[in-house]
Formats: C-alpha cells, sequence, structure tokens
C-alpha cells in the first residue's frame, strides 16, 4: 500500500517502488493490462490511419475530416456515455467496447487486404471509433474507485496514464516500422488483437456488481442531473474549468509541432519524431511521479503547480530557437501536463459521489473532446503571425488562469 506521504519528492528505491502499489492489487492489475492494450491499438491507429489517408488523398484536408468524425461524436455522445456507465456494470461495458472497437478494426483491415478500402470507409470507421470512445473514456476512468482502495485512488490514476504515456513511445514507432516491412493491413490486424485482448483481459475483473441502476428515469433526465450536480460543486466545477483551459490553449502545441520544426528550428522531419518523443518521455515521467506519491496530501496544490509550470514551460518552449534545448523543454511539458492531468481526474473522482461518477467523467471526457476547438484558432493565428505567438500566447493564458483560480475558488487548493 503506497505511503500517505504529505510532502517531498520520492527519493529512494522504496518511494520509486510504491508508485507501483496499485498492481499489486488483481482486479486492478487486469485492468491495467487490458488498458495497456486498448492504448497500443489507439497510438498505433493515429499513424498508420493517418498515413492510410495521406496515402490515398494526399490531402491533410482529409486528415482533419477523418479525425473530426470521432472528435465530434466524443462530444456528443460522452454524456450518454456517462449515464450509461452509471447504470450498468461498468466491467462488462468496458469489455464490450473493446470487443466491438476490435470488430471494427477487423473490418478496415479486411477491407485494405481486398483493395475493396474506400476514404468514406475511413471517415465512417472514424465516426464509429468515436461513439465507442464516448461510452468506453467514461467508464474506464469511473471503475478505478470500485477496483482500488481510496487512499490508492492517485496511484492507480497515474498508473493508467503511465499506460498511455509509455504507448505513445513505443506503439507509434512500432507502428511506422511494421508498416514498411508489413504492410499497413498488417498492423490493422495487430490493432485487432490488442483490441480483443484488451476484452478478454477485462474480462478477467471479477464483475463489482455495482452501480446497476434500473431507474425509471430518462436517459435526458440522468443527463441532466449530472450537469446540475456539477453545476453546485464549487469544487467540481472548478476542477473542470482547470481542465478545459489547458486543453483549448495549451494542448494545440502538439498539432502545431510539425510547422515549429520546420519554421523555427529549421529542421527536417526527423527531428519531429524526437521532440514528441520527449514529451511522451516527458509524460511518462511524470504519471510515474505522481503514482510514487501515494495518498499524497496536497493534492491541489500540486495540481496547481503542475498546471503552471505547463504553462511557463510552453511559453520557454516558443521562444527557444535551439533544438537541443528545445528537447529539454518539451520533457518538462510533458511531465508538468501528465501530472496535472492525472491529479485532477484523480480529485474529480474523490470529490464525486459513487452514483454520480460516470457522468461526471462523461463531462470531463467532453471537455477533452473540446481539444479540436483550441487547434483551429491557433492555427488561424499561426497562419498570419507563425508557431511562436500562439504557443507562448496560450501558455500565458494558462497562467494567468490558474492563478485567478486560485484567487477565486480557494477550496481547489485546499483539496
Amino acid at each position: 500500500m503506497p505511503q500517505n506521504r504529505s510532502s517531498g519528492i520520492p527519493t529512494t528505491w522504496r518511494d520509486w517502488k510504491a508508485a507501483f502499489s496499485s498492481l499489486s492489487i488483481p482486479n486492478y492489475r487486469w485492468f491495467w493490462f487490458s488498458t495497456t492494450a486498448s492504448f497500443a491499438a489507439m497510438q498505433m491507429q493515429m499513424v498508420v490511419r493517418g498515413w492510410l489517408v495521406f496515402e490515398m488523398t494526399e490531402s491533410p484536408l482529409a486528415l482533419g475530416i477523418v479525425s473530426a468524425g470521432a472528435g465530434a461524436f466524443i462530444i456528443l455522445f460522452s454524456l450518454f456515455g456517462g449515464v450509461v456507465a452509471d447504470r450498468v456494470d461498468k466491467r462488462n461495458l468496458l469489455a464490450a467496447t473493446q470487443l466491438f472497437a476490435g470488430i471494427a478494426t477487423l473490418v478496415v483491415a479486411i477491407l485494405i487486404t481486398t483493395g475493396l478500402i474506400a476514404f468514406w470507409h475511413l471517415v465512417v470507421a472514424s465516426v464509429v471509433n468515436g461513439l465507442i470512445l464516448a461510452f468506453r473514456l467514461p467508464v474506464r476512468q469511473a471503475i478505478i474507485p470500485e477496483l482500488v482502495e481510496s487512499n490508492q485512488v492517485m496511484n492507480a490514476v497515474a498508473l493508467n496514464s503511465s499506460a498511455m504515456n509509455l504507448n505513445r513511445i513505443v506503439a507509434p514507432a512500432l507502428a511506422g516500422v511494421l508498416v514498411g516491412v508489413m504492410g499497413i493491413d498488417s498492423v490493422y490486424y495487430l490493432m485487432v488483437l490488442c483490441y480483443f485482448a484488451s476484452a478478454i483481459l477485462m474480462i478477467r475483473v471479477p464483475s463489482t456488481g455495482k452501480p446497476i441502476q434500473a431507474t425509471g428515469t430518462t436517459f435526458r433526465r440522468e443527463i441532466a442531473e449530472g450537469i446540475t450536480y456539477v453545476r453546485k460543486s464549487p469544487e467540481l466545477w472548478g476542477l473542470l474549468l482547470t481542465a478545459t483551459i489547458p486543453i483549448l490553449f495549451g494542448m494545440p502545441y502538439q498539432m502545431l509541432m510539425p510547422g515549429f520544426v520546420a519554421e523555427v528550428l529549421g529542421r527536417q522531419a526527423s527531428a519531429l519524431g524526437f521532440l514528441m518523443a520527449s514529451v511522451g518521455i516527458g509524460a511518462l515521467m511524470g504519471s510515474l511521479l505522481v503514482a510514487s506519491l501515494g495518498d499524497y496530501k496536497y493534492k491541489g496544490r500540486l495540481l496547481f503547480g503542475g498546471a503552471v509550470v505547463f504553462g511557463l514551460t510552453l511559453i520557454i518552449f516558443a521562444l527557444s530557437r535551439n533544438f537541443y534545448l528545445s528537447m529539454g523543454v518539451l520533457v518538462i511539458v510533458g511531465a508538468a501536463s501528465a501530472s496535472y492531468m492525472a491529479v485532477n481526474t484523480t480529485l474529480l473522482m474523490m470529490n464525486s459521489e459513487e452514483r454520480m461518477r460516470g457522468r461526471v467523467m462523461s463531462i470531463y471526457m467532453v471537455t477533452i473532446g473540446l481539444y479540436p476547438l483550441g487547434v483551429l484558432p491557433a492555427g488561424a493565428i499561426a497562419e498570419y503571425t507563425g508557431i511562436t505567438l500562439p504557443v507562448a500566447v496560450g501558455g500565458a493564458i494558462m497562467v494567468v488562469f490558474i492563478l485567478t483560480m486560485m484567487l477565486i475558488n480557494p477550496r481547489l487548493i485546499k483539496l
């Protein structure tokens, strides 16, 4: 069981070993392996689908259309996904979504193998994937407190994040290599195996049997109840707002990275891989650091500290003209963003009633789905001013916003 440390960074092997304490719980361990397999498929898909779309169309707009299909359905249906997560057995719902994702991916793989694949197939597949994610993402977060003790929630959330960040480093590189060696369709079949393995591993988690709500209320009423529940809680709406602003103004730097590499650093495409890997390495380090803290007492301070560092390092990155300095700064950017997001998710769960947790997390997923809305204005500004200004301004907005939130909602920093 992780230590309840109120302060301090892990400095001993015992401290760092505590980062993996939730994996000693069999139910959570099966869930973590399932999540890792699912994340591997998702990260490989980002590489091979984009490559396939561009190979078929040679159109950047086509890339945007395919991505928008998934994003739009996450925003539209995540609230419904949250209601379902509060009504049914979360284990079964999560396993079913992984199975459906595998079937959808298998259809695309067969179309590629048979030479029948068309662009509209990929658009439809993206929409289906977005619909599946709208149900999978809320339940994947909401189930964690049912698998571990309350003092291990932050550790478990951070380890879940570490699985994603590890795959951000490994899976895209593996997919890129396999595309050249085996072909795009073979990578799609590998993704199918990952999704099916994820579903099977999830079935190994014993059913918690809660909360299965046999209510007579409608979906609309339960969604409204969830929104009202959040609105009446200063802690919850503050945490959701603290998540939304960094997503809108901080995260767009990732989509602008290719332009930054070419325009600001004057490097070739290969340099982009090193910069993105730097972010992934930092994110993995940040999530493991949060996991090692156990039931850390000052979570609110950790939340605000991570967000401020995220904003400040984005400004430094925007102003950097040295490739190696940029790599180093991006490690910190990744660590800060991953730590603040892991803590934010933990606090949302810990401050939500069990019966409402699925709906609260679905609202949180809607804020994450707003990410494309932040990319559009940032890209438009970059067209006229260059890449540096929107990244630096986004970082500055984050810092000002976080400091303002500390003043107008001081409850958050005391969480």
